[in-house]
C-alpha cells in the first residue's frame, strides 16, 4: 500500500479496487507500512565484512597495472588465458585470447587514463583516472578475474562510468601489496 500511495501516487479509492479491499483496511496497511518503514531507516547496521585480500592477486593486479601504465601490451596478452572472457560493459562481449588481446589495443591509442590498484566493494580492483590527477577519484575501474596465474576474465566499466556513483572503492599503493 506504501508503494501504491506513496511513490505511485494511486488516491485511496484505485488502491482499494486494485488489492479488492477496503478504505480502512488500506489506511491501517498505510500507518503500518510508513511505521516499518520509519523503523528501518533508524535502525543501525553494521557493515558486511569485508572479504580477506589474497596478497597473490593483489601483487598479479599490481604488475598488471605496472604493465599497463608502462604500455607494455605484449606482456599484458601474455597474461591471458585461451578462454579469456571480455566484457566492455554497455558496449561488448568478447572471448578468446586473439580477439580480447586487441583490446589492448583501444587503450594504446588513448592517453586518458592512468591505472593504480585498489578495492572496490572490498574486491580487487583497477581504478582508473585521469593522468593529469593519478591521484584524484577515479573515472570507473577494471575488474580481473585470475586463474592458474592467467587472466580468465575482463571487465571493463570504460562506457558505464556511472558505476562509481556511490560505490565504496579504496585506492590500494603499490607499496601496500605484499608478494608474501
Amino acid at each position: 500500500t506504501v508503494v501504491l500511495k506513496d511513490v505511485l501516487g494511486h488516491s485511496l479509492e484505485e488502491i482499494g479496487e486494485i488489492l479488492e479491499t477496503t478504505e480502512t483496511a488500506i489506511k491501517g496497511a498505510l500507518q503500518r507500512g510508513r511505521e516499518n518503514l520509519r523503523k528501518l531507516a533508524a535502525a543501525h547496521r553494521s557493515a558486511a565484512p569485508r572479504p580477506v585480500l589474497n596478497p597473490q592477486n593483489m601483487q598479479r593486479l599490481g604488475d598488471y597495472v605496472a604493465a599497463f601504465n608502462a604500455r607494455d601490451f605484449d606482456a599484458l596478452r601474455g597474461l591471458l588465458a585461451d578462454d579469456v572472457k571480455l566484457e566492455l560493459v554497455n558496449r561488448l562481449r568478447a572471448e578468446g585470447k586473439e580477439y580480447v588481446g586487441n583490446y589492448f589495443g583501444r587503450y594504446a591509442d588513448e592517453t586518458h587514463w592512468h591505472f593504480t590498484t585498489g578495492t572496490i566493494e572490498g574486491r580487487p580492483a583497477i581504478l582508473v583516472t585521469s593522468p593529469d590527477r593519478p591521484d584524484g577519484p577515479p573515472r570507473y575501474f577494471i575488474l580481473l578475474d585470475w586463474e592458474n596465474g592467467r587472466i580468465a576474465g575482463i571487465r571493463d566499466f570504460l562506457f558505464a562510468d556511472y558505476v562509481m556513483d556511490g560505490v565504496d572503492y579504496a585506492p590500494q599503493p603499490p607499496s601496500s601489496v605484499d608478494p608474501q
